[in-house]
């Protein structure tokens, strides 16, 4: 038989042990694939369809960092997949060796194995990601909100950057396989399996330490989100909690165990069983425990960060809640009625044509100064009256306040912002503009929310009665004053083609005023007209300005840049968790000979397949569900962090990401028990199945 005969038969014949490997190997190409795809898009590449280019240069950083991080997690998971296969594999290659193969040949048989699955592996994603490949983009259209779609094209480049880096990928790992069996004793391969294990030993101070390393890692991160204070206090909360949990498992599930065995019921029925083989197991798996659960809690945080970036929660609230908002300058003439004082109404009529249910309010604010004596520099902004204010807070559901004369209440520009203990000062606001001989002396009060017009300038509340008299005596020029015109109706978030054709109106009128404005201006360049004509000229155009913000524009541009974000999480997460159910799988199966015949003893002394079927389910449930609850209880004391420090709950979207993740572990587990039970059952009633 040929070498290469030989290695083929190998991987055909033992698929078993192969198929979980060659699946996640098969995942982790097609993800890279997608990723590929996105990444050399011409489309992407130029932009998304109405976002701007910072958003398609984000989503191409995103996307190539994903890619490495991809290539990261599938050379961990291969290198500790090669390790549980040779552990699996040592009866195997003890043969071999006892047939008289070299251990050269022996190098090449394994590195010939693992570059065939590799190859196989590479060829399957790839395939996958062209068959779904049209489906995989009207998803992500979907995803981004792109309006215009995504064209089919054939990703030749991302085929090759696939292809080149996963079979580099594999020739390391394979290289690396080699070096690792060159320093085993080959001789020794079939003995070691059936080496009785020493009684592992804990430490009643190593158990203490493993909870308070995680609790001071939890408290650590309290601190934190309070004091807002030092990256060492969060290199310490990451610190304390891995070597916690890699404690916890090297020392408490044993320490529970053993513990256990000294008990009066440890000779009760399948007591003895259950503790005897989970004192070795939990030491066995200490190490692929702790790992599972580091990597489970990042990714859960992760994935749990990434839904919540693009609800609308997330999306909208550091934004005006209403559908658009106008703002305009005063009327300079206060006779002459400029062209975009009825823009407003005129949106509100189109709105209602469609069928909805809209509200228009209007309201002024005031440029407007102030300096806080204890400081030297002045404050510029503008300021509204609560009664304007506490109506738009009425309407849209916002937190309203109280109308005293003598306060200035300053809201936060942002949620980030926002004072949880507010302040009180005097300061000093002037009469006429920049003049302090004679000033009003107000309070300066921080509000316990965020409230922002425009994204520029602040926006400060006042009483009626000071903003009034303000004005009386400063008598400032209409140009320092400012209208606003707001336009709400429900859902409007589900009407895009409603939102496009007035944005598109919108951008149209404000096209064209910038270019009558630059007409004007090179026609006074030229000397066509004099400077006075053009003043006035500049005048009466001035009076078409107008800014606007759309809710839907906006949303549909945070979606589209946090789009990204979720696509990437959602689809590391998959990765994260096929790895793991791998691994899990790669552990099981891989000491199915040697649980075979411990299960064969258990039956010729008697004891019951309901028995031996409760025992198993139990182990197996312990493997399955214990790394995921430590890595639950991690992740939701760090999401509770995030939530304190963005100042926004949204603890739904973390407990819905759990739910799915449980589930998909449960199906796991379910079908895990099943093959499980089937093949040991085999090896236990029937010894010629060895």
């Amino acid at each position: 038989m040929r070498f290469s005969k030989l290695i083929i038969n190998n991987v055909i014949r033992s698929h078993r042990t192969y198929l979980g490997y060659f699946l996640s190997s098969t995942f982790s190409v097609f993800v890279f694939f997608i990723f590929s795809i996105l990444n050399f898009h011409p489309q992407l590449k130029s932009g998304l369809g109405g976002s701007n280019h910072l958003i398609a240069e984000f989503a191409q950083m995103a996307m190539v960092v994903s890619q490495l991080l991809i290539v990261f997690l599938s050379f961990i998971f291969l290198w500790y997949s090669f390790g549980v296969f040779a552990k699996s594999r040592q009866t195997d290659l003890s043969i071999y060796v006892m047939l008289g193969i070299r251990p050269r040949d022996l190098k090449r048989l394994l590195f010939g194995e693992n570059m065939v699955i590799g190859a196989a592996a590479i060829t399957s994603g790839t395939l996958f990601g062209l068959v779904f490949m049209k489906i995989i983009l009207i998803f992500i259209k979907s995803l981004l909100n792109i309006t215009s779609g995504l064209d089919f094209y054939f990703p030749t480049m991302g085929i090759l950057t696939t292809v080149v880096i996963y079979f580099l990928l594999f020739l390391l790992v394979s290289f690396l396989l080699i070096i690792k069996i060159e320093t085993a004793n080959l001789t020794q391969l079939g003995k070691s399996g059936d080496m009785p294990d020493p009684l592992p030993k804990v430490r009643f101070i190593y158990v203490l330490l493993a909870f308070l390393l995680i609790g001071s890692g939890y408290g650590a991160l309290v601190y934190f989100v309070f004091s807002l204070r030092g990256f060492f206090t969060l290199f310490f909360v990451v610190f304390a909690t891995v070597i916690g949990t890699f404690l916890f498992f090297h020392q408490v599930s044993v320490f529970y165990y053993l513990r256990k065995r000294q008990s009066t019921r440890f000779w009760k029925k399948e007591t003895f069983l259950l503790t005897t083989e989970g004192i070795h197991r939990a030491k066995e798996n200490a190490n692929l425990f702790a790992l599972i659960t580091c990597t489970a809690a990042v990714a859960l945080v992760g994935v749990s960060v990434t839904a919540t970036l693009g609800s609308y929660e997330a999306t909208t609230r550091n934004n005006l809640p209403a559908a658009f908002v106008f703002s305009r300058p005063s009327s300079i003439h206060k006779n002459t009625a400029t062209t975009t004082e009825n823009l407003g109404q005129e949106i509100l009529t189109k709105i209602k044509i469609a069928g909805h249910s809209a509200s228009l309010e209007e309201f002024d604010t005031y440029a407007f100064s102030f300096r806080i004596p204890t400081v030297s520099s002045n404050f510029y902004g503008s300021i509204m009256r609560v009664s304007d204010y506490n109506r738009i807070a009425k309407r849209f559901k916002l937190e309203t306040l109280p109308i005293t004369e003598n306060d200035l209440f300053v809201p936060a520009f942002d949620v980030e912002s926002i004072v949880e203990n507010p302040t009180e000062q005097v300061i000093e606001v002037p009469k006429n503009e920049d003049d302090y001989s004679d000033p009003y002396e107000l309070n300066l009060i921080d509000a316990p929310f965020s409230f922002r017009l425009i994204n520029y300038e602040k926006t400060w509340l006042a009483s009626d009665a000071f903003v009034d008299r303000f004005l009386n005596d400063a008598q400032p020029t209409d140009i320092y004053g400012r209208s606003y015109q707001v336009i709400d109706f429900p859902g409007w978030e589900n009407f895009p083609d409603l939102n496009n054709q007035i944005i598109d109106e919108l951008n149209y009128k404000v096209h064209l005023f910038e270019e009558n404005m630059e007409n004007l201006h090179q026609a006074s360049e030229a000397g066509k007209i004099t400077n006075e004509e053009y003043a006035e000229q500049w005048d009466i155009a001035y009076q078409d300005f107008f800014e606007f913000t759309s809710l839907y524009n906006n949303w549909k541009m945070k979606r589209q840049a946090n789009g990204f974000i979720l696509m990437i999480g959602l689809l590391l997460g998959g990765v994260f968790f096929l790895f793991t159910a791998s691994i899990l799988y790669f552990r099981l199966f891989g000491d199915l000979d040697k649980q075979g015949r411990y299960h064969q003893t258990l039956y010729q002394i008697g004891l019951t397949p309901k028995m031996r079927r409760k025992i198993i389910i139990r182990q197996l449930f312990t493997m399955y569900f214990l790394p995921l609850l430590l890595a639950t209880l991690h992740s939701a004391v760090a999401f509770w962090g995030l939530v304190q420090l963005s100042g926004i709950s949204l603890w739904h979207y973390y407990w819905f990401i759990i739910a799915i993740y449980f589930v998909l572990q449960l199906i796991l587990f379910t079908l895990s028990c099943w093959r499980y039970l089937i093949h040991l059952n085999v090896r236990a009633e029937n010894p010629q199945s060895f």
